[in-house]
C-alpha cells in the first residue's frame, strides 16, 4: 500500500507542475521574467596606452609649466629670488700684500715719470732671490745700451742712496746669453736697507759709473690695501 501511496503523490506533483507551466505559458509571465533581468555586462577589452619615448617625455616634462592649484591659478606669477649656484661662487681676488705691491710698482712707475728723460732709468721690483742671494739681475737692454762693458772681468758700480750714503757694487756679464748682473755686494746694499719683498727701486744712471736709487717701500701701502 505505500508503494501505491507514492506513486499517486508522484503522479499527482507532474500534473501539478504541468498546469503551472501552463498557466505561466498564458501569463507570459517567461517574457516578463527574461525583459526584468539587468543586461550582461560587455566585456571590454582593455585600451593600452601609447608608449612615449623617454627623450619626448624628458622635454615635455620640461616645457610644461608646473601644474597650480585652483585657488592659486589666478594669482600672478611670484618672483624667483634664488639665484643660480653659479652666480653665488665668489672668485678670489688679489691678496692686501698683492695689491701693495701693485701700488709700489704703480709709484715707482710714477717716480719715473717724473725724474724726466735726461738721465736713463729702470724699475726693477724685489723679490726673495733678490734679496737673499748675493746678486740682482739688471734688464739687459739697459746695460747694452747705457753701461760699460765689463768684458770678462767685473766693473764697479757706485749706488747712491736717499740719504746720499754711497755703495760700491760690482757688476758683470756672467752666462750663455751674457745676462747682467750686481754682485756680492749687492747683498749687503739689501740687508742694510731692509730691502722686502715687492719694494720697488727707481735706479737713476747719473754718471757713467753711477745710480741714484729710489726705493718704495710695498709695506708702506699694505694698511690702505685693508
Amino acid at each position: 500500500m505505500a508503494d501505491a501511496a507514492a506513486a499517486a503523490y508522484e503522479a499527482q506533483r507532474r500534473r501539478q507542475i504541468e498546469e503551472n507551466k501552463r498557466r505561466i505559458e498564458e501569463l507570459g509571465l517567461r517574457h516578463l521574467a527574461a525583459a526584468a533581468m539587468p543586461p550582461q555586462a560587455k566585456m571590454l577589452k582593455p585600451k593600452h596606452k601609447a608608449r612615449v619615448p623617454e627623450d619626448a617625455a624628458a622635454a615635455a616634462s620640461v616645457a610644461a609649466p608646473p601644474r597650480r592649484s585652483g585657488r592659486v591659478a589666478n594669482l600672478p606669477e611670484q618672483p624667483y629670488y634664488r639665484e643660480p649656484l653659479l652666480n653665488s661662487v665668489r672668485i678670489p681676488g688679489p691678496t692686501a700684500v698683492e695689491r701693495s705691491h701693485a701700488i709700489a710698482k704703480d709709484k715707482a712707475k710714477e717716480l719715473e715719470g717724473e725724474l724726466g728723460a735726461n738721465y736713463p732709468t729702470f724699475v726693477k721690483t724685489m723679490n726673495q732671490n733678490s734679496i737673499i742671494k748675493p746678486l740682482m739681475r739688471l734688464p739687459p737692454h739697459f746695460c747694452s745700451e747705457h753701461l760699460p762693458d765689463p768684458g770678462k772681468g767685473c766693473v764697479v758700480i757706485t749706488l747712491v742712496d736717499e740719504k746720499d750714503d754711497e755703495f760700491d757694487v760690482p757688476y758683470f756679464r756672467w752666462g750663455p746669453n751674457g745676462c747682467y748682473y750686481f754682485i756680492n755686494r749687492w747683498k749687503w746694499f739689501a740687508m742694510d736697507h731692509n730691502l722686502a719683498d715687492g719694494d720697488c727701486i727707481v735706479f737713476q744712471l747719473v754718471e757713467q759709473r753711477r745710480f741714484k736709487v729710489y726705493i718704495i717701500r710695498a709695506d708702506s701701502y699694505l694698511k690702505m690695501t685693508n
